[in-house]
This record gives C-alpha cells, structure tokens and sequence, in this order.
C-alpha cells in the first residue's frame, strides 16, 4: 500500500517538530495503540486481573513518549513498505513487548 499524502505530510510536520502535526499523530494512531497494547498483553500472557486501565495507558503512552524522545526515530525509520497504520502496530508491539520484558526482569 502507497503512502498517502496524509500520512506523508504528516510524518514530515512531527519530524519537522509541529506540535499540532504531533497531536493529530497521536490522536490519528491512539485507538491503534490501544488496541495493540490489548492484543500484546494478551500475547504475553498477562491476566485480565494484570490488564489494569493504568498498566494499558502506561504502555500506550509510554509508547508515544518514546517515539518523541527518540527525535522521531520510529517514525523516521517508517520506509513506505506497508501502510503507516501497520507500521506502528508492528513498532508499538516490538516496543511494548520489550518494555514488558524489562518489567519482568525487574520483579
């Protein structure tokens, strides 16, 4: 799937450092994440006990702290092989499993 001028523009105004282009990203890719966080958890094989609200928004925005931390690197990475939207549910999903690993290495 080609980029869409949507997507590409807005790659390059969060790159670029526009904050509204970075609040429309976030808000655009929000449910994905979630989503994606729930599926992740899941995979992992948190409880639904485990799978506090708080524990969910801590990932999801976790992720979106990192992805602004790195200067954008994820999204920078992003080459157009596949849709935006299946790029970040693959990022968000390495990522969250990472961040899970390290919490459990931790306990």
């Amino acid at each position: 799937m080609a980029l869409s001028e949507l997507d590409r523009g807005l790659i390059k105004d969060c790159v670029e450092g526009n904050p509204q282009a970075w609040k429309s990203f976030c808000d655009r890719f929000a449910g994905l994440v979630m989503d994606v966080v729930d599926e992740t958890l899941a995979f992992a094989g948190v409880s639904g006990q485990d799978r506090s609200l708080s524990l969910r928004e801590d990932l999801a925005e976790g992720f979106f702290k990192e992805v602004r931390a790195s200067g954008f690197e994820l999204i920078r990475a992003f080459r157009g092989e596949s849709s935006l939207a299946t790029y970040m549910a693959v990022v968000a999903r390495r990522w969250i499993l990472g961040t899970l690993g390290k919490r459990k290495n931790l306990d």
